[in-house]
């Protein structure tokens, strides 16, 4: 979780206090609207419609975030701000579907597009989380209250990650399958991290386990549909040139 950015407990939320996490998320808008700007003809829009289009979505991410961990606190009003990265996971497709069908675009290069904003953008936030001191590590067994590198592993994930599938989604060799992947491969990461990480509970698994092996199954799910109508594809154009 990220800390609150509203009153909570009577505590006093300073606007100092906000302008790290105000700072990522520009930083996150800029990335999106670079990276939309560079690939712009996927998408078929002119190069200034991608600053509005990078701040509706950081400020719909932030919504999403906001939202999920309302709902995964039960609609307690005290944790009214807390942010959970999961909500992005799960419903920033819903924009990315929506935006598809609306503008007409071709679905699978939407979401293309769109993955390493979603995956830039939620790695902002967890540099918030190291900067304001949450989410942190279990203390390590022996060496005097050190903890598990947790957050800071995540972002190495998420840079290796970018690493990997920005490439690709440049040379267009993803084929509408980027999100999927970096579902399941969040969903992997979180599950065994998770097990190092500080919760609310003493038990072994908790909520996010949950939400990572859901993250998992989904884009297992995607990912294998979208192979099978590959393949169908394929077929129908191997009868065609028979």
């Amino acid at each position: 979780m990220i800390p609150k950015l509203m009153i909570m407990q009577k505590a006093v939320i300073t606007v100092q206090d906000r302008i790290p996490l105000m700072l990522l998320l520009a930083a996150g808008t800029a990335f999106t609207s670079v990276w939309l700007i560079v690939l712009r003809k996927r998408l078929k829009m002119a190069w200034y419609a991608a600053i509005p289009l990078a701040i509706f979505h950081t400020i719909y991410g932030v919504f999403t975030v906001t939202a999920f961990a309302f709902l995964e606190n039960g609609f307690n009003k005290e944790t009214f701000g807390n942010m959970s990265l999961f909500g992005g996971v799960f419903f920033m497709p819903l924009a990315y579907w929506l935006g598809a069908k609306i503008s007409k675009r071709p679905m699978r290069e939407v979401f293309d597009v769109f993955t390493p904003c979603m995956i830039f953008t939620v790695m902002c936030a967890r540099v918030n989380c190291v900067i304001s001191g949450c989410c942190l590590g279990l203390p390590i067994p022996g060496l005097d209250g050190t903890r598990f590198p947790t957050r800071e592993a995540e972002l190495i994930f998420y840079v290796v990650l970018l690493a990997i599938i920005c490439p690709r989604i440049v040379k267009g060799k993803t084929g509408g399958k980027a999100y999927p992947v970096y579902m399941m491969s969040y969903g992997i990461f979180r599950f065994i991290i998770e097990f190092f990480r500080q919760a609310q509970t003493d038990t072994l698994f908790h909520l996010s386990h949950m939400w990572a092996t859901l993250s998992l199954i989904i884009g297992i799910s995607i990912y294998v549909e979208l192979n099978i109508k590959d393949k169908k594809y394929k077929n129908e154009r191997k009868k065609i040139k028979k």
